[in-house]
Order: structure tokens, then sequence, then C-alpha cells
């Protein structure tokens, strides 16, 4: 784990709508029934949203505070393919595995959040872990222990998106902060491959023509908590328009203890291999 300091302590109830979400109390009738319809949405539709999970005011100051640190975000640019593997040269042009996505956004590394923001407030919080790992199902969920990776805020400037893509992790957590003034909508399609199959066909076909499946849509509202598995449905965040940031938190919790990035993983996301600041 990081040896950062943590925030002061704070009244998670300030924070977090408690009243909806109950999760402090896992007894709860009203706790229960919520975690059980979460999972059987992210059973059956990938996905699982908490809209309103965070209080307007702590909402606000935490964009505040995000867009306070947007000077010091490292800028990532990538091209990848959509299964983050690399380029093949033994296949046809249009293949999966030669076409190229574009990825761009900008960055603040955990250790470069000051131990005041809000936003570690909830990452830190045991009830929001043991909420995340009740509705993922796991028996066991831990913070990442890396220093750069384990929380993450994004910023996304006019232009910058996630091309389309797979996700390495079984699932991710984010939360949204503030919507971009246009674009920055989250879209993806269900289980377009599986554990045994890439589906390179599928895949294909539709990087050719999207109408051969259907989009799904995830507007950014802010406040917003969300679980997504996205191993096996492909997604992005579409282009940002206009002058008002997209910016969202990503909480890396990971079913294994004492998880790290490698040192190639914290240059390629972060810019450095340490926790000191790149000048």
């Amino acid at each position: 784990m990081s040896t950062l300091p943590c925030p002061p302590a704070a009244n998670l109830g300030d924070l977090i709508d408690l009243e909806r979400y109950p999760i402090t109390d896992r007894t709860n009738p009203a706790y229960l029934e919520l975690v059980a319809r979460s999972q059987s949405l992210l059973g059956e539709e990938g996905v699982a949203i908490f809209p309103g999970f965070i209080r307007d005011e702590p909402l606000a100051t935490m964009a505040d505070q995000t867009l306070a640190l947007h000077p010091r975000m490292f800028h990532f640019r990538e091209k990848h393919t959509v299964y983050f593997k690399p380029q093949e040269e033994g296949v046809d042009q249009q293949h999966p595995l030669r076409r190229l996505m574009d990825t761009e956004k900008d960055t603040v590394a955990y250790a470069d959040i000051p131990a005041d923001n809000l936003i570690r407030g909830i990452y830190q919080s045991d009830d929001v872990l043991a909420f995340v790992r009740d509705v993922l199902n796991l028996d066991a969920l831990y913070r990442h222990a890396d220093p750069l990776a384990a929380l993450n805020l994004q910023g996304f400037t006019e232009g910058q998106q996630l091309g389309w893509h797979f996700d390495r992790s079984d699932f991710s957590v984010t939360l949204s902060l503030q919507a971009a003034s246009a674009g920055g909508d989250f879209e993806y399609v269900r289980m377009l491959r599986n554990e045994n199959d890439d589906c390179y066909d599928a895949v294909r076909l539709f990087l050719d023509d999207s109408k051969t499946q259907q989009i799904e849509v995830l507007p950014q509202v802010p406040g917003t908590l969300t679980l997504f598995r996205g191993r096996y449905s492909l997604h992005r965040v579409t282009p940002v328009q206009g002058d008002r940031l997209r910016l969202n938190a990503v909480f890396a919790y990971v079913d294994q203890p004492n998880v790290e990035f490698s040192a190639y993983a914290r240059q390629l996301f972060y810019g450095r291999t340490t926790v000191d600041p790149v000048n």
C-alpha cells in the first residue's frame, strides 16, 4: 500500500448520499437490495451505475480541486489496437490487429493528488471498498498498491478521447466529476468478444461499420459512480467538444494484494518510473 499521508478524517455522509446508498450498514435490507440489483445489472449489461453517489457540494469541490491540478497532469497520447496487443504485420490492413485507435488524455497520478483532496476520502474509505467488493461479488478486494496507479484523476480537453478498446482488467471503477460542454460520452458494445475467442471478424465488421452492432451510451453525469466490465465489451470515450473539461476519477482496485505497475507501464502512463514528479 502507498505510504502517502491520508487526508483528514471526514464524515463519509458529508461526501456520499448515504440515504440513497446506505453503504455504511451492510446488514440494512435496503443495502442488500441495492447490491443484489447492481449485481444483476452488472451480470446482464456489464455495467452498474450509481447516479448521485456524491453529494452536490463536495462534488463541486472535487471538480475544482481536479481543475487546479490540470497544469500538472501528464499528457498521455498513444496509438493502440483495440486489444492493446502489438500490431501484427502478417495480417491484412483491415484486421483489428493492424488498425490503430487514438487515445489522448491528461492524468494526475496518485502520488500527485494532495492529501487534503476530497477524492482521497472516497478511495481510501473501507466502506466504499466493501461496497464495490459486494457488487462485484468477490471474496476479496484490495486498493492498488502502486503509488502512481492506485487513484488517478483524468482531464479531457477539446479533441481528447479514449479510442475503441477492450480492457485488460476484469472491471473498472470510475467517478464522474464534471461533464464536457459536449461529447465525452462513454460508448460500449456489449460482449463483442469472450474469454475463448477474440472475435476478430465481428470486431472488424464493427470497425468497418458501427451499425453492425448496438452501441450503448452512458452520458457522463457528474456525481455518478460507475462499475464496468470492459474485458469483453468494446468501449470508448467520444472526443470532447468545447471549453469545459471532462473530469473523472479512476479508482484502481484489484483482487490480489500488493499489486504494482511495471517500470514500463509507469513510464508509459505517467512519464516516470518513480514517485518523484516530472519537472
